[in-house]
């Protein structure tokens, strides 16, 4: 009953939560309207087909005629579209097409519904129902006589989405799981107030009706409903996603991994809709990113309060914000919910409880699961620590544990790292994706620009600063910082030791990703060697090691504000007043942003980006040039090389066969499969024999067919035995921590 008194308040709120989702206005169905500025015709009857007053008009004579629309992605469901059409006699019809379904034979394409124009009627009304998990659609009109096209109405049947539930039942989840964390732990309610406000706040610009436009959004947000996608139907974990490039397939998911979106595509599948769950995505994001930074920084700080006073510095830190929405940068920020802990990981290993280097191991796992370039610069940055700090490995203890972390990092994450090991010997579009850092690097005013212009604009490189999109690190950090340098020069009141030498540590390691963030650091020398252009020209742009200075130069600012005073009423108004700027300053940006940034989708648009992604992780043809626009307009049949025909064609994601006959005196053969290449298709004959494969001028499977005059061809993707091989020892690793933690807590218990 204490317990449940001393939580009435979570209770309560939960409660209100709870019905305040239930209740509040929601839209379950789609509802969009087409104009005929949606609509395309041929080139050649252009002057002919009449554009006044936003109508479409096809006068008599003009023969047979297509209007068509852009290829527009539905979730399964049944669908009713009105075609606002008339004309004054008979022969044309409206269609609902399918543009992606490949036909048996080898022919693509299908109607889905259809209907006549009526003569003297003003709309025409057709029904149809996707029952794949995606559908392409496209909306024709066919004429053979004058029509005038007004516009197209599409409304889905109700029940397509169910975010009211799933989010109330998701309320009640976190609150159960707070409830039974509180029963076993005591958390002060104003940290938790604290905490959750800062999370809150952070996420204000998804409290709109639409997504507002950051720089990968496009990627990650294909990258989430494509997971949900293949979460059933492709072996797990998702190494490829067959759906991508109209079909073709595309295997991100080995280079990019997508451990933190399988909840969320989960969700997907339950019936969430994508918008509203990528909106849910940035909200855990910035709720974990207040937990795990609190945990860290209380224990590295040996101080709650200080703990507390450097996580919402950090949750409000400009940077951390602007790589959120401006950036839209979904590996960087899942990764900087680690950095804290990798700070606290790093720290036990040397300095610390040594014994506790499972925190290093969660840390390095998490960024790695995150963004693997983030994963590679903290490698750089804890190299430097552990050289700086070698002499404490003295201590056998201390060595051992540090081995012990290194290889269960590994042998945890080595079902991801054999697989981009084994795919990166080929070529590549990303190992050519090498820049010069230095047309990325930032001047000092553009470090801590106390203003949030141009919000919305891109990096533009080397050009001009005019324009461009902020980069700040905020004036709080380095009104922080000066504050720390001065402290640690006064006399009467000295900082506590390991205040001194934690915020020196960290200044140090924070001036230095400043330093390495801007154009006074040398990169042109280090790239000229060709290794080191290697490994620099991978991390893209020197501004990456702003997240680094983010959390560095957070705990520094924070050591300063909290040991300024030593009266406790002082401190919390330093603190309040410091806590009110980042509010302000950050609600500045939010303004900003939310009035500058164009709107990507919206409820009723949000499946028109689900299949967006990029190009970095196809195998290209030893690098040589290929047109992108040519890859993405190819047609998704399989073409033939002259002499074969082909029948019985079939394929679904990454399977697919057909059925072959060569006319008589041809010579060498082969078909291109409608795949991108990549290594791990294997192409067999009826007999079991394998078939030789190769890349096209634009990345497609070629296949050699033989010498047989007829025969069955089946393909399909299989997994390498040492990928499988990695699957299992990262379970049981895994398996393995999970038992010693389970043992840990009981000795814990016993003593």
């Amino acid at each position: 009953m204490n317990l449940i008194r001393s939580c009435r308040g979570q209770l309560l709120l939960t409660l209100f939560l709870f019905l305040a989702i239930l209740v509040m206005p929601f839209q379950n169905y789609m509802e969009r309207d087409f104009t005929s500025a949606d609509m395309n015709y041929p080139e050649e009857s252009i002057g002919v087909v009449g554009t006044d007053g936003g109508l479409l008009s096809v006068p008599d004579g003009a023969g047979n005629l297509m209007l068509n629309s852009n290829d527009f992605y539905f979730k399964a469901g049944t669908y009713q579209v009105v075609f606002f059409v008339s004309s004054p006699s008979a022969g044309n019809t409206v269609e609902v097409y399918d543009p992606l379904y490949l036909n048996e034979d080898n022919t693509s394409g299908r109607v889905l519904a259809e209907a006549e124009v009526i003569p003297g009627e003003e709309s025409v009304s057709v029904t149809f129902t996707t029952e794949e998990y995606l559908s392409c659609i496209q909306f024709r009109v066919q004429t053979d006589s004058a029509l005038t096209f007004t516009g197209i109405h599409l409304q889905s049947d109700p029940g397509l989405y169910n975010d009211p539930y799933i989010c109330a039942g998701l309320v009640l989840l976190g609150s159960a799981l707070l409830f039974l964390y509180r029963s076993r732990r005591k958390i002060r309610p104003e940290i938790l107030l604290l905490l959750s406000f800062a999370a809150v706040w952070s996420s204000l610009p998804l409290c709109f009706p639409w997504l507002l436009k950051g720089h990968d959004m496009y990627f990650h947000y294909g990258r989430l409903f494509n997971l949900s996608r293949d979460l059933f139907s492709e072996p797990f974990p998702v190494r490829i996603h067959p759906g991508i490039f109209k079909g073709f397939g595309y295997m991100g998911p080995v280079f990019y991994a997508e451990t933190f979106l399988y909840p969320f595509a989960l969700l997907i599948r339950m019936g969430m809709s994508p918008l509203g769950c990528y909106k849910l995505l940035f909200l855990c994001v910035n709720f974990a990113t207040a937990g795990v930074s609190y945990y860290a920084f209380s224990r590295l700080c040996r101080s709650r309060r200080l703990g507390v006073i450097t996580s919402f510095f950090y949750m409000l830190a400009s940077y951390r914000l602007l790589n959120l929405y401006t950036r839209a940068a979904l590996g960087e920020v899942l990764a900087a919910i680690f950095l804290p802990l990798l700070i606290l990981g790093m720290y036990q290993l040397f300095y610390g409880d040594s014994r506790r280097w499972i925190t290093a191991v969660i840390a390095f796992t998490g960024l790695f699961q995150s963004h693997m370039i983030s994963t590679e610069l903290s490698l750089g940055f804890c190299a430097l620590f552990g050289l700086i700090s070698i002499r404490r490995l003295k201590d056998r203890k201390r060595l051992v544990h540090l081995l012990i972390a290194a290889g269960a990092t590994i042998l945890l994450n080595l079902w991801a790292i054999i697989p981009i090991l084994d795919l990166i010997r080929y070529p590549l579009q990303v190992n050519g994706d090498t820049r010069a850092l230095t047309g990325y690097a930032l001047y000092a005013l553009q470090l801590f620009d106390p203003s949030y212009n141009y919000t919305a604009a891109d990096a533009l490189g080397p050009s001009t600063t005019t324009g461009e999109m902020p980069y700040s690190l905020g004036v709080l950090l380095l009104a922080g910082s000066l504050l720390f340098i001065s402290l640690c020069f006064r006399k009467n009141q000295k900082l506590p030791r390991w205040h001194r030498q934690l915020g020196g540590w960290c200044l140090a390691l924070g001036g230095l990703s400043v330093y390495a963030s801007s154009v006074y650091f040398p990169w042109d020398i280090i790239q000229r060697v060709e290794i080191l252009n290697r490994l620099a020209g991978a991390i893209q742009f020197a501004f990456r090691f702003l997240p680094f200075a983010t959390v560095f130069l957070c705990v520094t600012s924070a050591i300063a504000v909290y040991n300024l005073f030593k009266d406790r009423s002082l401190r919390k108004l330093l603190f309040l007043g410091c806590a009110f700027f980042l509010v302000w300053s950050s609600g500045t940006y939010f303004g900003n942003f939310s009035n500058e940034a164009e709107h990507l989708m919206d409820w009723d648009t949000q499946m028109d980006h689900v299949n967006d992604t990029d190009n970095l992780y196809l195998v290209t043809d030893d690098g040589a040039y290929y047109s992108y626009r040519r890859l993405l307009a190819q047609d998704v049949t399989f073409n033939v090389s002259e002499g074969v025909t082909l029948s019985q064609v079939s394929k679904n994601g990454t399977e697919a066969s057909f059925t072959y006959e060569k006319a008589d005196g041809t010579g060498e053969t082969y078909v291109e499969a409608p795949l991108n290449y990549y290594p791990y298709y294997h192409v067999t004959d009826e007999n079991g024999n394998e078939l030789a494969t190769d890349i096209t001028e634009l990345l497609r499977l070629r296949i050699t067919l033989p010498e047989a005059s007829s025969g069955t061809v089946t393909i399909h993707f299989e997994i390498p035995a040492i990928w499988r091989a990695g699957d299992i020892i990262s379970l049981l690793t895994l398996a393995g921590l999970a038992a010693l933690a389970v043992l840990s807590c009981r000795k814990r218990k016993e003593a």
